[in-house]
This record gives structure tokens, sequence and C-alpha cells, in this order.
């Protein structure tokens, strides 16, 4: 079974779309939708997807958003964000809730110490709550160029209440040519939950369908088939014409490794 990011905005408009083609989405909430969206239309929307099968993982607001940073205004927005969020993914019940955890070795000059005291601050009391409700959060790797940062995050906080998300599109374009793909996978294997499936050329995150890049799918696959995991695998089109090459090519993938 593959999710597939939508966003908000488009989903309550083309929920009739989503359902007659079977899709599972992973529902996307930007700031702005985190301020004009209606409760009961989001309560609606769960009961129309849960009626019908599908299955629902939400991707959280990060534009702007710092969880691990050091304005203390900047944090507190962030804060209402991410808990806007988690609010309406109680309504939504889905099997992963991902944020963006914030980490750019630019943005903090590289201090990881200073960004994970005010990540820890900010993480561990949602984490409390995620516990109480059964929400499960994944950190999604952005612009790390190691995961070193975030395997120091998730064993600080250590609950299965609080996973990592890999981004294959973003690994490539920001960390494969620093760190191999089996040292990811062996450093943060155990706290994988998600997979997100895009493809560039390692220039920059063209979010392309996967195979029509770079990245050594086969590899990847391989890799996490060899360690036992099966995530949730998520397909990210950033145009609708590449929805369904995407669908296509993620569907040879897991079949040929039987996930």
């Amino acid at each position: 079974m593959i999710q597939i990011n939508v966003p908000f905005s488009i989903l309550r408009l083309r929920i009739d779309f989503v359902v007659q083609n079977r899709i599972n989405p992973e529902i996307y909430f930007s700031s702005q939708d985190l301020d004009t969206c209606d409760e009961d239309e989001v309560q609606r929307l769960a009961e129309t997807l849960h009626q019908n099968g599908l299955e629902v993982t939400i991707h959280g607001p990060f534009m702007d958003l710092s969880p691990g940073g050091v304005d203390p205004r900047v944090k507190e927005v962030t804060l209402d964000r991410f808990s806007r969020t988690i609010e309406l993914a109680r309504r939504l019940q889905p099997k992963a809730l991902v944020f963006h955890p914030g980490y750019e070795t630019r943005s903090f000059d590289g201090d990881v110490d200073l960004w994970l005291k005010s990540s820890l601050a900010t993480w561990q009391p949602l984490v409390r709550e995620a516990e109480k409700t059964g929400l499960v959060f994944a950190i999604e790797n952005v612009y790390e160029e190691t995961p070193d940062s975030l395997k120091r995050l998730l064993d600080e906080i250590r609950s299965p209440h609080f996973r990592f998300c890999f981004d294959t599109g973003h690994y490539h374009a920001f960390s494969g040519r620093r760190v191999p793909l089996s040292v990811w996978i062996e450093t943060l294997g155990s706290y994988l939950r998600e997979v997100h499936l895009h493809d560039n050329h390692e220039k920059s995150d063209e979010h392309l369908p996967m195979g029509e890049g770079s990245f050594d799918f086969d590899r990847f696959f391989g890799l996490l088939a060899q360690s036992r995991l099966r995530p949730i695998f998520t397909i990210e089109p950033h145009q609708e014409d590449h929805l369904w090459r995407g669908i296509k090519a993620a569907e040879g993938y897991l079949n040929k490794y039987q996930f």
C-alpha cells in the first residue's frame, strides 16, 4: 500500500477523485491551511476516507518553522503550528505524522548541541501527549548531511511514538555525496517508520518520479529488505502528471522486493 502526498487545499476540492482512485493520502497542512480550515470539514473528510477504507498519514507545516531554533518567538510560532496540526490529526487518525526537525549545518554553524537542547524542549512535551493519544511522529531528514543529529535526537527521546522518516530525494541531494546510503540505514533503521520516495539528479530537490533521476532505488530497497524493514511508503508528486508515473514506479519496486 502506498501513501500519496496531497495538500489539504487540494484534498478538500478533490475528495471524490481521491476516493474513486483509491488514493491513500498523506495530507499536507500548510500554515495557511491551519488558519483557514474548518474542523467540521476535517471531520467529514476523515469520515469519508475511513468509510472508504483509505489510510491516512499527515505531513505537518515546515516553511519558516524551527523546532530546534534559538529565537523564542520563532519557537513559539513553531509550537503553535505543530500543536494545531496534532489537534487535527486526532480527527484523522493517521498512521504517522511527519515533521521536519529543522537542523541545517549552516543555520546553526555546526553546533548540534545548541540545536539538540532546543529541540528536546520542543519535542519532549509533544511526544508525551502523543504517547497518551496514540499518535506517532516521524521526523524527516531534509538538509542533514549526516544522520548523526537525528540519531542524537531520537536516542534522547527514545519513544515508540517518535520515529524517523527517510526521504530518498533529500538524502540524494544533500547527503549522498558525503555519507553512503548504507550508513543512514544502519544508523537510523531501528527508528524507521516511513519513507518518502522521489528522485533527482543529486543537484537539487526536483521531486521526480522514481527512476527519473539518479538515486539507486535497487540498492535502497535491497538494504531495507536485508534489514527486514517494512516502513510506510509515500510518494510526493509535485505535479499532477507525475502522479501516475510515480505510482507505477513505486509499485514496480515494491512488487520486485516483495514489500
